[in-house]
């Protein structure tokens, strides 16, 4: 398998960590713990399983949200001495709603039907043969915003929020390089900044909602309705 390295944003997870599963990936994948402000134990957890060649903690005092915390710990793994040994970087949900073995998966469908891709994104495809444990709610809501995106910033994508992606090296620093404009869809955000680069969807084998997530809060759909606009906007600047 073609060398991977994860960043795992981190907010108030300990209840959520299974440091055991990510223990099982070691000398396969290397994991960049991003711990964005967390006001529990989430800090002392990651400490106590950081290793120089499998795990890293960054550690952002204050919570500055998912978007900045992937980008810092891009902006970490960018720096690091062995940069150029891994094939690809990424970022995954802490609590693995999609499962770490999609990842052979991504990079399999990438080889056969995506071979020129320098992005994967894995989406939530409900379909024959595939386990997509998705509430009612998130998946109506999810759709209505996919229509949103599609129409005003004419994304092609099926979904662009699945918190699952890869890249190769050279596309990082045009895709988290700037801080971002959006803190609640700064995915959407990266797929618009990478341009010319080729993204290949990877429909999922396996996704579940993993209790604890607050994505269908009124305060968070506020929020992605006011980065919409703040995107929109940004273009005529």
């Amino acid at each position: 398998m073609e060398k991977a390295c994860l960043i795992i944003p981190c907010y108030n997870e300990s209840a959520r960590l299974d440091m055991a599963a990510f223990a099982a990936w070691q000398g396969k994948i290397r994991f960049i713990f991003v711990n964005d402000g967390s006001r529990d134990n989430t800090l002392e957890i990651l400490k106590q399983h950081e290793d120089k060649s499998h795990i890293a903690v960054v550690d952002l005092k204050k919570n500055l949200g998912k978007a900045e915390a992937v980008r810092q710990g891009m902006l970490h793994a960018v720096n690091m001495p062995d940069f150029h040994d891994f094939d690809w970087y990424g970022y995954w949900d802490a609590d693995m709603a999609t499962p770490l073995s999609e990842i052979e998966n991504f990079l399999l469908y990438r080889k056969d039907f995506a071979p020129k891709a320098d992005v994967i994104l894995g989406s939530r495809v409900s379909r024959l043969g595939s386990s997509i444990a998705r509430s009612k709610l998130r998946y109506l809501t999810g759709r209505i915003f996919m229509n949103i995106f599609r129409a005003l910033f004419k994304i092609k994508a099926y979904d662009t929020q699945c918190g699952a992606k890869l890249f190769r090296p050279e596309t990082l620093k045009a895709a988290f390089e700037k801080p971002f404009i959006s803190r609640w869809i700064f995915d959407l955000e990266v797929i618009m900044r990478l341009g010319d680069f080729k993204i290949a969807e990877y429909p999922l084998q396996k996704w579940k909602d993993i209790k604890g997530s607050k994505i269908s809060s009124f305060g968070v759909m506020a929020g992605i309705i006011g980065d919409i606009i703040k995107l929109y906007f940004s273009r005529f600047r």
